[in-house]
């Protein structure tokens, strides 16, 4: 099955038509979307706007009040970008790197007095509950400060250098008396106060100093209201910062552009559903205000946060037609949406309209580009923009040193990250905790454990603390390298932290133990995971289910497993030990204790509400395809009615050979059609493992047959090579016979074999064992148990190959017909009604 072909994004949906510039008299013209995208040096201009929908200049004015007569278009619902375009970066924001973008309401924020620096500077040094010394500073400096505005600027300073609420409080209360009495200087310190918590994050206590300046008088303002509403949003608060906002026009008071700009802004930032944003904004115009550019800048960062390119594009097109001139932060922010969306042409175009409006690209522009480049794993591309900064005398920051970093982690050059390092230290730019996140990926990945180690002391020595992806990716690494005590004793560290753990952390070390076949293990996690008050998600438990029996597995493979309860770990062995006091208790009770945990995740999906998806029925499959008996895996099949009727009547039906399953089994591989390949394929290699497991061969092949058929595996099938490396073990043996039989019968059609006939299965090189994978295994012991003339090749140990000539000779052989044949081990000719239900019972989720 061909891969779906991504949506192309025309740069202009109407005829061409000259739109207006930021500047009066600045018109560009129209070129093509090339196919490649265009170097950034001999800029052109772009068509008439990346997504302009409409080329009637009185559209634009039936924007401005008191004319507005209907919403501008980006307010309407449009069709969704596809979920496979959607990507989301969490190593910085644009706006905050902007290094020219406004402050808000357009001005500088005041730098203060001297007196009011060498004030900072003192209560910097004081404890956050050092009431009498705060008051001593403060009265020692009053006559030397300017009311109000010396004031505002050490509270804003307190939030920016010192992350302690408590102090502003406290600074509040203190300098409040020492303004004066007259409303409008209090009013002035109380905004000051209320944004300054909002920044710190405590909204709760923005408003109870909101209040508090409310009943005393001097907090019924348009200006205490915006900050409190500022501080809900930016918190991602966005329900209750509406309810300010209703507060406000209830009392009489008229909100402005700018209580607007920063409800729309802080909604971005704290998070906010990008249709309420966009709700927000529609009802700014509805009160008769005029948008500005930093309210169309903000909305810009809100539809790039949420991953929404045609929103963005709607977006930017307005301003044009409303007049609004572009700056170099709306230009970075939507060249970011459309980076996070894939559409680096687009973006290339975008760019290519800055030089056409003398914007020149700055540092975020090229460091934005590197990262949507880099996220497509189109290095090359990459680096280029990189050199060509370098050319242009662009002084780099640490994000897009921190970006060059990942990409030369990730393609292995060491002596690249070796020189960035040294760069940044000569441009005295600090490594940060995501500088050194990528560090410690890199050369973990490489088993460069030392490196690893020095790291992690050079944060400490600097001061850097480390965040929940750094003990992330060091469980991940150690588990990776069966350094299980080391990934311990990073889980046992995080937790003495204080940092808050997330789903993610949790997920990845289960799904290591898992896989390693540590099941009881696994499961004390999710309890851990309860207990610190984090719900597992659906990938969690599908980790845990598709690590049943693995161990078995492992076993008969031949590899050397560790000890579950001491984990084969010498004195380092007591960590995990440490952590499991609470499993020691539960008795480890081998094979029958794996099937016990995962009848006990089934229950706890089902009381915590969680929709299985595809992946979960593939993971269930799998598992009873691992099971000892026939009686275990019946009980783990029992499980799938707790989740959906369908796929467990088409699974129990194919197990017990009723041929009456074959009408909604076909019915649901037609639902697995809609799904991406890698999906789609792990339910049939999951299914046709179960069905050969359990001795029903020709139920299996039926089904790897069907696969084949829709294409499930790209290119597995042709007339004399059969492709194997994509399917599991049952799969692969299934259609192996098939395909035998098909050569037979060309054979016997009179048409003549090539020289060379060959069957790849790929040397296993993500097995514990290089060139020993369990799908080689099985092929190569199928291929001598029925005598066929297939031997490795010299060098390459993952293709089996055979001469024509010979391989005809055996198909021809009086008993080979017979060892290709295949048949079911039970069979009848119809089901329960019960078990095959209709197929409007099927609710199989998508990933």
């Amino acid at each position: 099955m061909a891969s779906p072909t991504p949506p192309h994004y025309p740069l202009s949906a109407s005829k061409p038509h000259h739109h207006q510039a930021p500047t009066p008299h600045t018109h560009t013209h129209n070129h093509p979307l090339p196919k490649k995208p265009p170097p950034l040096s001999n800029p052109k201009p772009i068509s008439s706007s990346p997504l302009s929908n409409a080329s009637s200049s009185s559209s634009s004015a039936s924007l401005l009040p008191p004319h507005l007569v209907q919403d501008p278009p980006f307010l309407h619902p449009h069709t969704r970008l596809n979920p496979e375009f959607r990507r989301t970066r969490s190593t910085r924001l644009v706006s905050k790197r902007n290094l020219t973008s406004p402050r808000p309401n357009n001005a500088p924020r005041s730098t203060g007095s001297n007196a009011a620096n060498q004030c900072l500077t003192r209560l910097l040094n004081l404890g956050p509950n050092d009431t009498s010394n705060f008051n001593s500073t403060l009265t020692s400096f009053r006559p030397s400060l300017t009311v109000p505005d010396d004031y505002c600027f050490i509270l804003h300073e307190l939030s920016d250098h010192d992350r302690y609420p408590q102090k502003v409080l406290t600074f509040f209360n203190s300098a409040l008396p020492l303004v004066g009495t007259g409303k409008i200087e209090k009013g002035k310190l109380l905004t000051a106060a209320i944004g300054s918590l909002g920044k710190l994050g405590r909204p709760e206590l923005a408003k109870e100093v909101f209040e508090l300046g409310v009943s005393k008088g001097y907090g019924k303002t348009v200006f205490a209201h915006t900050a409190l509403i500022s501080a809900f949003a930016r918190n991602g608060l966005a329900g209750e910062a509406m309810e300010v906002l209703r507060s406000m026009k209830s009392r009489g008071l008229k909100p402005t552009t700018v209580t607007y700009n920063a409800l729309i802004d802080a909604c971005g930032k704290g998070g906010a559903n990008l249709q309420f944003t966009l709700r927000v904004f529609r009802e700014m115009l509805h009160d008769g205000l005029c948008p500005d550019r930093k309210t169309f800048n903000s909305l810009l960062a809100a539809c790039s946060r949420a991953g929404n390119l045609e929103q963005a594009r709607q977006v930017f097109d307005e301003m044009i037609h409303l007049g609004i001139g572009r700056d170099i932060y709306t230009y970075n922010t939507f060249i970011d949406a459309i980076c996070k969306c894939g559409n680096m042409e687009l973006a290339s175009q975008v760019v290519l309209d800055m030089h056409a409006n003398d914007i020149n690209p700055n540092v975020v522009t090229y460091s934005t580009l590197i990262d949507g480049f880099s996220k497509l794993e189109r290095y090359d591309e990459a680096l280029k923009l990189y050199h060509k900064m370098k050319s242009l005398c662009i002084q780099l920051d640490r994000v897009c040193y921190n970006t060059l970093l990942s990409i030369f982690a990730k393609i292995s050059n060491y002596e690249e990250i070796d020189r960035i390092c040294e760069e940044m230290q000569a441009s005295r730019v600090d490594k940060d905790v995501v500088t050194y996140n990528s560090l410690i990926n890199g050369y973990g990945k490489q088993g460069q454990f030392e490196k690893v180690d020095s790291l992690i002391k050079e944060m400490r020595e600097k001061g850097v603390s480390p965040s929940v992806l750094t003990y992330s990716t060091l469980i991940d690494i150690y588990c990776k390298a069966g350094l299980y005590e080391y990934a311990a004793s990073a889980f046992l560290e995080f937790r003495e932290s204080g940092l808050k753990p997330d789903v993610v952390l949790y997920s990845s070390f289960i799904d290591i133990l898992a896989k390693n076949g540590f099941i009881e293990w696994a499961v004390w996690l999710l309890d851990e995971m309860k207990r610190a008050g984090i719900e597992p998600n659906v990938v969690t438990y599908n980790t845990v289910i598709d690590a049943f029996g693995k161990t078995r597995v492992e076993e008969e493979e031949g590899v050397e497993l560790r000890n579950e309860v001491g984990m084969g770990m010498p004195a380092g062995g007591q960590i995990f030990g440490h952590i499991g006091r609470g499993i020691a208790e539960r008795p480890i009770r081998g094979r029958g204790g794996e099937l016990f945990c995962i009848l006990e995740v089934f229950q706890r999906m089902v009381r915590q509400g969680i929709r299985p998806n595809v992946v979960t029925f593939s993971a269930i499959l799998n598992a009873c395809s691992r099971c000892n008996s026939f009686e275990d895996a019946s009980l783990l099949l029992e499980q799938l009615r707790l989740f959906d009727n369908l796929v467990y009547g088409v699974a129990h039906g194919l197990l017990m050979g009723y041929t009456d399953a074959w009408d909604q089994a076909r019915s649901l591989f037609d639902q697995l059609m809609q799904m991406d390949s890698s999906t789609s394929s792990a339910f049939y290699n999951a299914l046709t493992d179960m069905l050969w497991h359990f001795g029903q061969r020709l139920g299996a092949q039926r089904v790897v047959l069907e696969g084949v058929n829709r294409r499930v595996w790209e290119n597995a099938w042709s007339e004399f090579t059969l492709d194997l490396h994509l399917m599991s073990s049952g799969a692969a043996l299934a259609v192996l016979h098939a395909w035998l039989l098909n050569i037979r019968s060309i054979i016997f059609c009179g048409q003549p074999l090539p020289e060379f006939l060959s069957i790849l299965t790929g040397w296993g090189k993500h097995s514990k064992v290089a060139g020993a994978s369990t799908l080689r295994r099985a092929v190569e012991a199928l291929l001598g148990r029925i005598g066929a003339p297939f031997r490795p090749e010299r060098f390459n140990i993952g293709r089996f190959v055979s001469p024509g000539p010979a391989l005809s000779a055996w198909l021809l052989g009086p008993h080979t017909a017979y060892s290709l044949l295949l048949a079911d081990e039970r069979a009848a000719l119809s089901s329960p009604l019960h078990l095959i239900p209709r197929l409007n019972a099927l609710q199989l989720q998508p990933l």
